[in-house]
């Protein structure tokens, strides 16, 4: 196809429909980017990843701590409910 001032563009009311969606809804995109970006501006930077993963790291360390203390807890009073069901004998 060549286009020169002789060529005819003809817009069908579809054709029209179409290109008025397609500027409305990318002008819409547009704006609604822009203003999640300047949300973003106001947000707080995130903290460091290497302190989250180390903050991850040591609460997991001092879970498996305290699953051992009551594991070691329910023993004795597994113990001494032995000894006071022989106590009442």
């Amino acid at each position: 196809m060549i286009l020169s001032e002789k060529t005819k563009i003809t817009f069908t009311p579809a054709n029209l429909l179409s290109l008025v969606t397609t500027v409305v809804a990318v002008t819409g995109i547009w704006y609604h980017l822009d203003a999640q970006i300047e949300e973003a501006k106001t947000l707080p930077k995130q903290k460091n990843d290497k302190i989250v993963r180390e903050t991850i790291i040591h609460v997991d360390a001092n879970m498996q701590y305290i699953k051992e203390e009551i594991v070691e807890i329910k023993e004795r009073l597994n113990q001494m409910e032995e000894r006071l069901y022989e106590l009442k004998r």
